[in-house]
């Protein structure tokens, strides 16, 4: 039983040797099979196995070359999705910060009566040298939160 098996293991690659057919048509087209045609003669040509297939040792370290090729960029797909998705989320934030601060520097330019809570818990009007300095503030946040995104650099 083994005999046989090594057998044909051993003719296996013998079967991999094929025949090819090509002849032109009535057009001029080329065709190529593995039967000849019935109705006119055929140049015939024998094709040995691919260069891949001779060498048994390589063909399973060209598949863990492909598979960890493969691992690869996956997981490069997967951390430009993971940044991108950051970038969104960082946009959004961005975004929420500079209406905020639009928000509050129209509050303090229209001219009404603001306040703000002293520490010790007391109301105090915004006017005169602290409402200026209030609307300096509220200026460089503008600034600051609603400026373009800074360009990344390229890795």
């Amino acid at each position: 039983m083994r005999l046989a098996a090594v057998l044909a293991l051993l003719v296996l690659p013998l079967a991999a040797i094929a025949q090819v057919y090509t002849w032109r048509d009535a057009n001029g087209k080329i065709h190529y099979s593995d039967q000849p045609p019935a109705d006119r003669g055929a140049q015939s040509r024998r094709l040995a196995p691919s260069a891949d297939s001779d060498d048994v040792a390589a063909a399973p370290k060209a598949a863990s070359d492909r598979r960890a090729e493969s691992d690869k960029q996956a997981a490069d797909a997967k951390a430009k999705q993971a940044e991108a998705d950051r970038n969104r989320i960082e946009d959004a934030q961005r975004q929420e910060a500079c209406e905020r601060s639009r928000t509050n520097l129209f509050g303090i330019q229209s001219g009404q009566i603001r306040f703000r809570m002293t520490p010790s818990g007391e109301r105090e009007a915004l006017d005169g040298s602290v409402r200026d300095a209030e609307l300096a503030e509220a200026q460089r946040a503008v600034d600051i939160n609603c400026a373009p995104r800074p360009a990344t650099p390229k890795k």
